[in-house]
């Protein structure tokens, strides 16, 4: 029986997201601080009072999504997988631009037939395409997926999975997580709908 529920979390804090900075693969060893540590055993604590059934923990390649798993699996008793496509979108030319930059010049980043793209790097179409790629075996099994990623790529999978307009949806914010922010997605047979969105 192929999961009906599947949790997403941000990673925690790290001193990349303080500065505000838009880094790419560069940040892929950044570790939490200590506010992001403690932003991930609250996480953990959040799940763990879910009670996910036959939960199974899953990880991008970058140490802080990484950190993050690690006291939400201790929590749940499982060990965490690292999978790769999970991890950061691609800002290309945007690197070392500030976040700011995502709201004051979004339509730098709007392309022609409503996608969302970074000049240089990776669109939102992308990144949702190896998301969901990376996903695919793991929705294939049973239990209960809980999967720790980051911003960007949860921004891109969640238009996805919910079938959000890209652009009206980027422009928004709707799908924007906080540092160790939950998500939960149920599944019906009309497709997934959201339980809870950025929770924290």
């Amino acid at each position: 029986m192929t999961p009906g529920r599947l949790l997403l979390a941000r990673h925690g804090q790290t001193t990349g997201n303080v500065a505000g900075i838009l880094r790419g693969a560069d940040s892929r060893n950044d570790p939490l601080t200590d506010e992001g540590h403690a932003q991930a055993h609250a996480l953990a604590r959040r799940v763990l009072a879910l009670n996910p059934d036959a939960p199974r923990v899953y990880a991008s390649s970058y140490c802080r999504a990484q950190q993050t798993a690690a006291p939400l699996a201790e929590a749940l008793g499982v060990p965490v997988t690292v999978l790769d496509g999970l991890q950061e979108i691609d800002p290309g030319a945007w690197r070392g631009r500030p976040y700011a930059d995502l709201r004051t010049h979004a339509q730098e980043l709007l392309r022609p037939g409503g996608s969302v793209a970074f000049p240089g790097g990776e669109s939102l179409e992308a990144v949702a395409d190896r998301f969901t790629a990376a996903l695919a075996p793991v929705l294939a099994g049973s239990g209960t997926p809980v999967v720790v990623s980051h911003g960007g790529a949860l921004i891109a999978v969640l238009i996805r999975l919910l079938r959000a307009p890209p652009v009206e949806t980027w422009r928004a914010g709707t799908f924007t997580h906080a540092n160790a922010a939950l998500t939960e997605l149920t599944r019906t047979a009309d497709g997934w709908s959201a339980a809870r969105l950025n929770e924290h």
